[in-house]
């Protein structure tokens, strides 16, 4: 029999067989010093030790004794696994063997000694064993262990070594090991072969690897076992190295392949891949299968998956139709944002703004595509007439928001409807929430001339002039706002869905009122000015300049220097700035002081909550505080959803703490969206859940 496969000793058809070289040389040899054949050809050859003579309870046709003493210990235990295994282990050692009809007859008397012995191996405590062997001896000297005794303990301790070698990386290692001790590749030990699989693909020799995997899909039958096989090399081989592991699969009982769900987990990685930018297309048999899938179990996260590879392969169409079904499945957040994005790619904002309302105050991310749906629903021309519920919650959004882009849509909405006051005050807080916005500039820059206000006129155009063309030649001829291309509507990416990075910094706020004056706020701020020698307001403005210049340390001390003040407003303003600041310098304990310094509105305490939270799980988290971090992120929950990379944190911090089944259903919840690191953590989770022992 020509065999290429996996080069050490393995148990098939209840035989221990072992590897040897044409020439007589030994494969294990080979293999233990990193070797390879000369020659392809290999001979298996049965390797049946030969029979000691042990202490035993059952003789063979050939008088040999057999020692059950395991066997029947198992077997009182209730240990079917290990009965079967001891029952595979001691044919292969003794053919002619007849096991004993009934292995709890009471005509067996065990001896406690050795029951205690045996005791001690199953625990996996070896050296215990060891040390109650040389008591034995010591007690009785006409006791002998059996050559079966020490040959299990010999086995244990070889796994125990390999385990942790394999646990330190040290893959050589556990190549050295597997081939001094090859009885411990058997189908009974599947764990071996699979940590055998891991050092041969870790060691560049992963053709070897695959063959161990190809071993234990032809050899061995459990189901779980086979499944979590494939499981492992999808976390260790690339996709074309699965696909010989998946043409070995199995009919299961109800007729459906033993591997559906991994070609199924395949085809999500596939189509996850596109999302995160590693390929530009997904197989169509891995589309096909996952749409196939999604159709018939209507899974939100699968459908969702489905709509935003649909938008970034430009179908926006069919991304439409994944992300309806998903709220029909789910009408979640998730697929609330899905739906508006495939919505404004149809051009279609009336529509988006319609299904965003509901859900833009659940995340940052959908606050911002609900205002991008309104000013695209704003700038549409002809101008649509607004019912005024609609109007009003896109005018509490933006104000909400301070979202100068949605502000200056307002400002020509209401210009084109004949407004020209409302669109000048829109336009104002355009420029005011945003101070670089060109188009909010040219956008006041016409109002203003519409209503005759040329002192506005001459003031913008002397700002601006040197910067924009339009405003500078604004006068010499009938200018509109068709004259310019108008700014692009600020849209969604469709190619990428809710990713977001975890925020360690807030976005810098500035207090109303205060004076700025040379020691206050605006560029002057730039120089350092000793926090005492300002009054506690000029001390307020140059602490949120500070801010604006990523300065949080300054902006601290000067935000101390606030809280002095005998104004609650300022104080109120002060605590609030200086916690965000510890915020951003990532003191989450100094921020939480400083927020209860002074009291805060209810939306502001709520926002402190959140970055305060947020930093704690952090810092938590990177401390190997796994618990802390659930018990900051627990607490950020109420007042915040979380975001994918807050959820892929939570996720970790239950793998961390060994509950790989909360782990595994968070990371399979955000590794749907696309999110890479997600993705990354499930095949880890469920690589480590496959390999428990069951």
């Amino acid at each position: 029999m020509k065999l290429i496969g996996l080069p050490l000793a393995l148990a098939l058809g209840g035989c221990v067989l072992a590897y040897t070289m044409v020439n007589g040389q030994s494969f294990d040899a080979a293999v233990a010093t990193g070797g390879t054949p000369s020659d392809p050809a290999v001979q298996i050859v049965a390797q049946a030790p030969a029979p000691a003579a042990p202490t035993t309870t059952t003789t063979t046709a050939n008088t040999t004794k057999v020692d059950e003493t395991a066997l029947r210990y198992f077997a009182r235990l209730g240990d079917t696994q290990r009965v079967d295994a001891e029952m595979a282990r001691l044919r292969a050692l003794y053919p002619d063997w007849v096991p004993p009809t009934n292995l709890l007859s009471d005509d067996y008397v065990p001896d406690a000694a050795v029951e205690h012995i045996w005791d001690l191996y199953n625990q996996g405590d070896f050296a215990g064993a060891r040390a109650a062997i040389a008591e034995k001896q010591k007690a009785d000297s006409a006791f002998v262990p059996s050559p079966d005794l020490l040959h299990s303990l010999d086995l244990g301790e070889a796994s125990a070594r390999l385990r942790n070698a394999s646990d330190a990386g040290q893959y050589q290692t556990v190549i050295t090991i597997a081939a001094n001790a090859p009885e411990l590749l058997t189908c009974a030990n599947v764990d071996a072969m699979w940590r055998l699989a891991e050092a041969f693909i870790k060691t560049d020799a992963k053709q070897r690897g695959l063959d161990a995997y190809t071993y234990i899909l032809t050899s061995c039958t459990d189901p779980a076992e086979r499944l979590a096989t494939l499981q492992k090399a999808m976390v260790l081989v690339d996709r074309a190295d699965i696909e010989p592991l998946l043409a070995l699969e199995k009919p299961g009982p109800d007729g459906v392949g033993e591997f559906t769900a991994i070609r199924l987990d395949l085809a999500r990685n596939a189509v996850a891949a596109v999302l995160s930018g590693k390929m530009p297309m997904a197989a169509a048999a891995d589309v096909t299968l996952l749409q196939t899938s999604a159709k018939q179990t209507k899974v939100a996260d699968d459908l969702r998956l489905l709509g935003w590879y649909a938008l970034n392969q430009k179908k926006p169409s069919e991304g439409h139709d994944w992300f309806e079904m998903a709220m029909t499945a789910d009408p979640s957040m998730l697929s609330a944002h899905g739906m508006g994005v495939a919505l404004l790619d149809l051009k279609r904002p009336a529509d988006a703004e319609a299904v965003l309302a509901d859900y833009r105050d659940e995340s940052e991310a959908l606050t911002t595509l609900y205002l991008t749906a309104a000013a695209s629903l704003l700038a549409v021309q002809p101008a649509v007439d607004l019912t005024p519920d609609v109007l009003s919650r896109i005018v509490e959004e933006t104000m909400s928001a301070r979202s100068a882009a949605t502000a200056q849509e307002l400002g020509w909405y209401a210009y084109g409807f004949g407004q020209p006051q409302t669109a000048i005050a829109w336009f104002k807080l355009a420029t005011t929430w945003d101070p670089t916005s060109e188009p909010s500039a040219y956008g006041l820059l016409v109002a203003s001339d519409s209503i005759k206000d040329t002192a506005t006129v001459a003031a913008i155009k002397q700002a601006w002039g040197a910067r924009s063309a339009r405003i500078a030649d604004f006068g010499k001829a009938t200018s509109t706002r068709s004259q310019v291309t108008p700014t692009p509507q600020p849209r969604a990416s469709p190619d990428v869905p809710v990713v977001q990075q975890i925020a360690t910094e807030a976005p810098a706020r500035r207090a109303t009122g205060g004076g700025g004056g040379n020691n206050g706020g605006g560029a002057s701020c730039s120089r350092f000015v000793p926090p005492e020698s300002l009054s506690p307001a000029q001390a307020l403005t140059r602490a949120w300049c500070l801010m604006d210049l990523a300065r949080p340390t300054d902006a601290a001390a000067n935000f101390a220097r606030a809280l002095q003040s005998g104004t609650e407003a300022v104080r109120s303003d002060a605590a609030y700035g200086q916690s965000l600041a510890y915020v951003r310098l990532g003191l989450a304990k100094e921020a939480a002081v400083a927020a209860s310094s002074a009291p805060q509105s209810d939306a502001r305490v709520i926002e402190l909550q959140v970055d305060i939270n947020t930093q704690t799980a952090l810092q938590s988290y990177q401390i190997g505080d796994y618990r802390a971090a659930l018990v900051a992120l627990d607490e950020r929950a109420r007042y915040a959803p979380e975001q994918n990379d807050l959820l892929t944190l939570r996720a970790w911090s239950y793998f961390h703490i060994k509950r790989y089944k909360e782990s595994e259903q968070i990371f399979g919840a955000v590794a749907a969206t696309g999110y890479a690191p997600a993705v990354e953590g499930l095949n880890t989770v469920r690589a480590v859940r496959a390999a428990q022992p069951r």
